[in-house]
């Protein structure tokens, strides 16, 4: 509103100069001023389109009912709160459920697995009448609510009743292993209520066969604790296996929250191999801080002496055969010395170039390069752009470099800080095969100095694997994939991965290894992903319009929703029954033909005065 009051004035004081003033047409100028400051002052206003918010008394009740599977858990309050809804409609009013969405009321118990309340409370603002929301309070966008639409909203909280529950919060298992690896995993466990026993079973099974049974600790109640197992590498057979935990524990009185379910590729090589020649400082840290962070595994190989190689795991020798064959059947190879080629690449696998030098390092590339603090536009951009790069210590090394190798910039250098910018991380996608290469050395001292510079190494490594194992996916034999795990109430994902997206697909679904199947219809989005809802189960998946399309997905029993979670603290208005409505100024039609009348006016007296 200001810029339209100082542009208006403005226009007053030239439209007065000119017509006053210079032309001397007395109280005619005036009038001519006045024409072209209405017109002009309009039209500035209809081009800035303010608006202003009016509420209106509105019609028949709406009922918004929580329809997340909080409310039918134990201690839940369904049946109440269904009769409270109903109450509160009347014979008139109308109920909507809300959950990950909403929809209208109908039979049935809660199924969604989140619960959101702002896209209802904006829905309800709309259709008017007195809004009420009957919900156990347990709001995962509580904090996010636009305060104007509670101001006519009445609560109706009921809380669950008190219950003591251990649940499964979360497990961190590697993606992909090989059959001799050793499989870290961490469960995270988290307690409420009186539970009455400090420990419990904690079982783990695949294909419904117990491989390992473990006495924890259960934390004290509220709490969260972290418990770490380790599966030998004999226990699971190669190829896709299906890995359900489950906590037993006395006085438990939820049991959907206590079993979750991992998918875990064991193949007879590593996902991840790393090739030191010659195992210098770089390369040491960068294996070690790769297995840190890559949620799959990884083995590193150094080349010792001109005919031998050592694992750098056990520390054994190992043949250059089997370092060829290993490194040709990995997912992700990273090359730590030599130039940018090597026997042991494969001509479409990804891989990462850490070359000790680019052509004959000169006197200035000795020197210290500090990475410029400007991220340029680049796949990796994104994860990049929050690390202050100009802070961190500099890296020596950066010669001069072949151009032909790259096709954008990720990180840049200067000399001393000062000079022209050299690449220092650069990247390639060709026809789908990915590479990326790091320029110079000195990039393990941010390891080693830890805090911040640590956290840098650890982002560009991670954000440079994740990129570079997005081709395998691309690659894969299927142009479709899916979700792995997914929770109950929440949908399971379809992604076509290539050019060229389908509008829809049908894609067959046998659950549990039954004899019959059921079909459903995906349809894609501009991003190439479908969503489908399904019940709890393991599900075989098959497109037979596609070759190699198929796959394995799994929704769990469990659910954030099942567990006591915080109850939102959420203050609405008395439910007055007023309608939020929004007017801007080019919702007022006069206001065009004022500025059309006012302008041409002024035309017209103008040309009549013989103005030109």
């Amino acid at each position: 509103m200001l810029t339209v009051i100082l542009v208006t004035g403005a226009v007053a004081a030239v439209a007065g100069y000119v017509y006053v003033i210079r032309e001397q047409l007395g109280p005619e100028g005036a009038g001519l001023a006045a024409l072209r400051t209405l017109g002009i002052g309009f039209l500035v206003w209809l081009f800035v389109n303010p608006g202003s918010s009016e509420r209106r008394p509105g019609g028949e009740p709406v009922v918004l009912l929580d329809a997340s599977l909080s409310m039918a858990a134990p201690g839940g309050q369904w049946e109440a709160a269904v009769d409270t809804a109903l109450f509160l409609a009347g014979a008139k009013g109308s109920i909507y459920q809300f959950g990950s969405g909403v929809k209208e009321f109908g039979p049935g118990t809660p199924d969604d697995g989140a619960s959101r309340i702002s896209a209802a409370l904006r829905a309800a603002a709309a259709l008017g009448g007195p809004v009420y929301v009957v919900t156990d309070g347990e709001l995962d966008d509580a904090g996010i609510v636009d305060p104007r639409f509670l101001e006519d909203v009445s609560f109706v909280m009921l809380p669950r009743d008190t219950v003591s529950d251990v649940a499964i919060l979360e497990v961190d298992v590697p993606g992909r292993v090989s059959t001799d690896d050793s499989i870290g995993m961490t469960v995270t466990l988290g307690s409420w209520g009186d539970v009455g026993s400090t420990r419990g079973n904690l079982e783990v099974l695949v294909e419904g066969r117990r491989i390992l049974t473990r006495e924890v600790e259960i934390p004290a109640a509220p709490g969260v604790a972290r418990r770490r197992l380790v599966l030998p590498p004999t226990l699971l057979p190669r190829g896709t296996n299906i890995i359900e935990f489950r906590i037993e524990v006395p006085g438990d009185d939820i049991r959907d929250d206590d079993e979750r379910a991992k998918i875990v590729l064991v193949t007879e090589q590593p996902a991840v191999v790393v090739l030191l020649d010659p195992p210098d400082w770089e390369g040491r840290f960068l294996v070690t801080e790769l297995a840190q962070i890559a949620r799959t595994t990884v083995r590193g190989y150094a080349h010792v002496t001109p005919d031998a190689w050592v694992d750098m795991g056990s520390g054994l020798p190992i043949p250059e055969e089997s370092v060829q064959r290993i490194a040709r059947s990995a997912s992700l190879l990273l090359v730590r010395g030599g130039g940018e080629s090597t026997p042991f690449a494969q001509p479409r696998h990804p891989v990462w170039w850490w070359p000790t030098q680019i052509g004959e390092l000169g006197s200035a590339a000795q020197h210290d390069w500090y990475l410029s603090g400007m991220v340029q536009a680049s796949p990796l951009a994104g994860r990049l752009a929050s690390v202050l790069w100009d802070s961190l210590p500099p890296v020596l090394g950066l010669g001069q470099q072949r151009s032909d190798r790259s096709d954008w910039v990720a990180l840049s250098a200067r000399q001393g800080r000062r000079g022209a910018e050299r690449a220092a991380v650069t990247g390639m996608d060709s026809a789908g095969t990915r590479s990326l290469t790091t320029f110079g050395t000195g990039w393990w001292r941010w390891r080693l100095r830890g805090e911040a510079d640590r956290e840098a190494y650890r982002t560009l490594l991670a954000s440079g694997v994740d990129w570079l194992l997005g081709s395998e996916r691309a690659g894969s034999p299927s142009p479709l994939v899916s979700s792995t795990v997914v929770s109950r109430g929440e949908p399971t994902l379809f992604e076509w991965v290539r050019d060229s997206v389908p509008g829809s697909l049908e894609v067959s679904l046998l659950r549990d290894g039954g004899d019959s199947s059921s079909t459903r219809n995906l349809l894609f989005d501009s991003r190439g992903v479908a969503s489908v809802s399904l019940l709890p189960g393991t599900y075989q998946w098959l497109t037979p319009e596609i070759r190699g399309g198929q796959g394995v997905t799994v929704v769990e029993e469990y659910s954030d929703e099942f567990h006591p979670r915080m109850v939102a603290d959420l203050v609405g208005g008395n439910a007055g029954g007023m309608i939020l409505l929004e007017r801007y100024t080019r919702d007022n039609w006069w206001l065009f033909v004022v500025v059309v009348v006012a302008l041409s006016a002024e035309w017209a007296w103008r040309h009549r005065r013989g103005l030109s």
